[in-house]
């Protein structure tokens, strides 16, 4: 008989190497993903099928050695030997031009006077349904066939009509090209130039304007006779690659002749109607930057401007705010905006909290407080919070745990301005890691109380045969493995459709993960909590991390954790 003391022992050194496992997983994902980005660029254009650059080039017979024109490049070479064009690729250098949801990879074919004789997608981290619209283009892709590099690296390229319906994708395309030969980008994603009744909005006397020679983002108000009446700036381009809900918004900011700030007004926008239209119309929202100099604009943390969402226009409202602050550190700071390397301080961080958010976070910590107090078993713990986590964390927020997530996190880290998911997942961690409680799956996975309350409408009594449960019990930790190798080997499959979470963002949820949310919520019409207990592999995996009586026992959970360790490991260690 194993002694209290010995057998306490046991369970956390057998906790403690279950986590130090997960731990080196998560490093791994970090680590294969550095690698890839590392050794992307020289492997890519090695392994270009030939057949791909003749599509452009038909002379080009063999790909060659590093290119004597080109750095970073690859000589093209004709049946002789002799150099006959370049290949070079966008990534990494462009990866600083997003599209709509991520950069995009471009080969550029030119021939012997590096001249571009066509381009193909490589590879791309944008939404599949934009970049497939580029590439279904007839036009797109070779619209800067016949252009010197020159021209792309110096004065930017020829004004190229966008992809219809894919307008920000294929922009960035252009602007990864132009960043990848050392110029600045195509400039501003919004066709429409600022006009004099543009600049009436904020100066009715206006009777003519006047580009800045030096500053394209700048316009000067000229009244009767030519008088000043003072200047705006354009928010766009230093504005492009802030997206709200669903794109890019440009503005111009009116400053009076004491350089102080007289008015806002919202032009073009990408994101979604009626939003743009509440912000427009919204004083409150135009007042917060009345007599502001430009320095006070350019002191204001972009993560952080104090914008209490505009109703109804949240996300559209604090893009425009960051895009006013990213514009007049531009124009301050005279360098080009891609990319601008502000990484915000703790303090930022706090500040950059919204109301809705703290909302959000006050509920988790509900959560929390319900989950370790009597509140569970009351009104309130079983009814008042599994309704507020559905409306407020999911349907509001889309705040919920997911492999896209938590993969993604470990292969880039975690991005700004998502304190609520942030605050959450490390909830979900480390509850159960050092409490025994899965907190998150029982009291916070907003999918989770629209199954409780199911069970409390529905009151099922259907028990899973034992025969389907047996194979059931592996379909999430099946699903989990694959999530891993999805991410270390790739494979061409988005995690989103592997879990229903999406479908709580109706937006921008995709078929699959609204296909498992109504199958999941039938099933669980039928059993209780069918999806929790039968398919969710994220409940899985922080199922997996609470400490519990058997944490010593190491159990076929724990095999398929080192199939995964053991996939990844080769991916680092032997890259294909």
């Amino acid at each position: 008989m194993v002694a209290p003391d010995s057998a306490r022992l046991q369970r956390y050194a057998g906790h403690l190497a279950r986590l130090t496992a997960w731990a080196a997983l998560v490093w791994l994902v970090h680590a294969v993903h550095q690698q890839h980005l590392v050794r992307r660029q020289a492997v890519d254009l090695a392994a270009v099928p030939l057949e791909t650059i003749r599509r452009h080039l038909s002379e080009a017979a063999a790909i060659g050695g590093d290119s004597t024109a080109v750095a970073g490049g690859r000589d093209l070479l004709g049946p002789t030997g002799d150099r006959v064009g370049t290949i070079l690729q966008t990534s990494p250098a462009g990866d600083v031009a997003i599209g709509f949801s991520g950069p995009t990879d471009v080969l550029v074919v030119c021939d012997a006077e590096l001249v571009v004789a066509g381009m193909e997608i490589l590879s791309s981290g944008d939404t599949r349904d934009h970049v497939r619209a580029v590439e279904q283009d007839s036009l797109f892709l070779t619209s800067l066939s016949g252009t010197p590099l020159a021209e792309l690296a110096g004065g930017g390229p020829p004004k190229v009509d966008a992809v219809a319906g894919s307008t920000l994708t294929s922009m960035a395309i252009i602007d990864a090209v132009a960043v990848r030969l050392g110029g600045s980008g195509s400039g501003s994603r919004f066709e429409h130039e600022p006009g004099l009744a543009d600049l009436k909005l904020l100066f009715p006397a206006a009777v003519s304007i006047e580009p800045d020679a030096g500053d394209p983002s700048v316009i000067r108000i000229l009244g009767p006779d030519r008088l000043p009446l003072g200047w705006a700036l354009r928010t766009s381009p230093a504005a492009d690659r802030v997206i709200g809900y669903q794109g890019p918004t440009d503005a111009l900011v009116g400053f009076d002749s004491t350089n102080r700030v007289a008015g806002v007004a919202v032009l073009e926008s990408f994101d979604n109607e009626p939003y743009v239209g509440y912000v427009r119309d919204d004083r409150a929202f135009r007042r917060l930057w009345l007599g502001m100099t430009i320095e006070e604009i350019t002191g204001i943390d972009p993560a952080a401007t104090g914008v209490e969402g505009v109703s109804g226009a949240t996300m559209t409202s604090q893009a425009v705010a960051e895009g006013i602050v990213r514009a007049a550190r531009a124009r301050r700071q005279r360098r080009p905006v891609l990319g601008d390397g502000l990484l915000p301080t703790a303090r930022g961080w706090l500040a950059g909290i919204e109301p809705p958010q703290w909302g959000a976070l006050g509920l988790i910590v509900m959560g929390v407080v319900t989950a370790f107090t009597r509140l569970r078993g009351t009104w309130f713990g079983r009814i008042a919070l599994p309704v507020a986590v559905l409306a407020y964390l999911g349907f509001g927020a889309g705040a919920l745990l997911s492999q896209a997530q938590i993969w993604g996190w470990a292969k880039a880290g975690v991005p700004r301005g998502a304190a609520v998911l942030t605050v959450l997942a490390a909830v979900a961690a480390i509850l159960p890691a050092t409490t025994r409680r899965n907190v998150y799956c029982s009291h916070l996975c907003a999918h989770g109380a629209a199954q409780q309350m199911l069970v409390r409408f529905t009151r099922p009594k259907g028990r899973m045969p034992e025969r389907l449960r047996a194979w059931l019990a592996v379909l999430p930790w099946a699903m989990l493995a694959f999530a891993v190798a999805i991410v270390v080997v790739p494979l061409p499959v988005a995690l989103v459709d592997l879990e229903p979470f999406d479908a709580y963002l109706p937006l921008v949820a995709g078929i699959p993960a609204v296909v498992i949310f109504v199958v999941g919520l039938a099933a669980s019409s039928r059993y209780p909590m069918a999806y929790c207990r039968h398919g969710c592999p994220t409940g899985a995996l922080l199922d997996h991390l609470r400490l519990n009586r058997k944490s010593s026992v190491f159990g076929w959970q724990d095999g398929v954790l080192a199939c995964c360790l053991a996939i990844a490991a080769v991916a680092y260690w032997w890259p294909a």
